[in-house]
């Protein structure tokens, strides 16, 4: 019997002593760390990008882009090893969704901060516009209403919304509700989506058809039979064609460009002032 309430005893003792430690371990949530902001101008503030720079428009003709913003690509990390291990689940997961989405064309999903998806999404487009889109058509996938912060230059730049092939509605086969809308409406303009919808689609759901997503192997893939996106997108690079002036090869900064005076044997500075006299 002593031995009995010598063990009870030494349980107690433990359970005082470790039991802090395991419920601050395993129960109470941590506070997440604080990011610091990305830089989409690194590989590392990416998801997922294409192995190579695909072809401008003025080189190869009219080609389309997708921006995916999709399942696991915000990032709201407790611990450096929480932060590694949410990054590497956005980097996979985002991989299994462009197995599909690149027959489509190359994809982009950039990493956020899910406290600052607005700023960070807004910073991803900014950079991917005048870094990697070099004048070609591009569609955004999304899984979720997107901030209206994010596409702010799709309301001001025509030549932008021009070449712009719509939304695609990353939504489950399975288990789904309403479907959502591709941006997060505003009650002060109900027709907020239409704002960033080119002019060939005079319909919301004609600028936001929807994809159907399912799980597999705890990852989310393409989950539909049809093509991704319909006529919407098997059409669209002929409508661009038919439509759309290309941009323009840029000419390079003024500074590059070397002025070589040419001039005859004995056409010097002094004999020019001279003729001038």
């Amino acid at each position: 019997m002593k031995r009995v309430f010598l063990i009870l005893g030494i349980l107690v003792i433990l359970g005082i002593g470790l039991g802090p430690w395991a419920y601050r371990t395993f129960f109470m949530p941590g506070v997440p760390i604080a990011l610091p902001t990305f830089d989409y101008r690194t590989t590392d503030s990416w998801a997922a990008l294409p192995a190579e720079s695909p072809a401008p428009v003025w080189k190869d003709g009219w080609a389309v882009d997708v921006i995916l913003v999709g399942p696991g690509t915000g990032l709201d990390p407790r611990s450096e090893a929480d932060l590694l291990a949410q990054t590497n689940r956005a980097k996979e997961q985002s991989g299994r969704l462009a197995e599909t989405l690149s027959l489509i064309g190359p994809v982009y999903a950039p990493l956020y901060r899910s406290g600052d998806e607005a700023t960070d999404l807004a910073a991803a487009f900014r950079a991917y516009v005048g870094t990697n889109n070099r004048g070609r058509a591009f569609v955004i996938a999304t899984d979720h209403a997107l901030p209206s912060e994010m596409l702010s230059s799709l309301t001001s730049d025509e030549a932008l919304r021009a070449r712009f092939g719509g939304f695609l509605r990353l939504t489950r086969a399975k288990g789904a509700t309403a479907p959502f809308p591709a941006v997060a409406l505003v009650p002060s303009a109900p027709d907020t989506l239409m704002a960033y919808c080119p002019d060939q689609y005079d319909t919301a759901d004609t600028c936001q058809p929807i994809v159907r997503i399912g799980r597999q192997d705890g990852m989310m893939i393409v989950a539909q039979d049809t093509p991704i996106g319909g006529e919407n997108l098997a059409g669209l690079t002929a409508w661009l064609e038919a439509n759309v002036a290309k941009t323009a090869e840029p000419l390079g900064s003024l500074e590059e460009v070397e002025i070589i005076d040419i001039r005859r044997p004995g056409d010097t500075d002094a004999k020019r002032a001279e003729d001038e006299n």
